[in-house]
């Protein structure tokens, strides 16, 4: 592989040595300025066209993501956001019967029995209670 390589960089730097020798022999300096203006133009010539083609193929990827976007990701966006909305709003239905259905009668029945204990506390009392005279 190196060798190649060795040969393909000594065939061109005697091809360089070799047009330089022709041009400085037939004293042809301007004229190989002129070719070579004509060939550095004719490089740029197809530089721009190939941008422009690279500039066309982005905006097509541009729009073809966006038409993706707009067809496939924002329905499923749309459609997780209900789904989402609804179970928060079965959560809000859920919580709201529990707290009437469940906690409040056990509430009722807990304030019911704590004032039954009260009264038996009161009522099972031999003694006057202490810290208390009426006057």
């Amino acid at each position: 592989m190196k060798k190649w390589i060795f040969i393909g960089v000594g065939g061109l730097v005697l091809v360089l040595i070799l047009v330089v020798g022709l041009i400085t022999y037939f004293d042809a300096w301007l004229t190989a300025a002129y070719v070579s203006i004509v060939i550095l133009a004719i490089f740029e010539v197809f530089s721009v066209l190939l941008l422009i083609a690279l500039l066309a193929a982005l905006i097509g990827a541009v729009f073809a993501i966006r038409d993706l976007a707009n067809n496939t990701v924002v329905p499923k966006v749309s459609q997780t956001l209900d789904q989402v909305k609804d179970s928060a709003a079965a959560a809000k239905n859920t919580t709201a019967y529990v707290a009437e259905g469940v906690v409040s009668p056990l509430i009722k029945i807990s304030s019911i029995a704590a004032g039954v204990r009260a009264a038996a506390v009161a009522l099972a009392r031999r003694n006057k209670p202490t810290g208390y005279e009426p006057e």
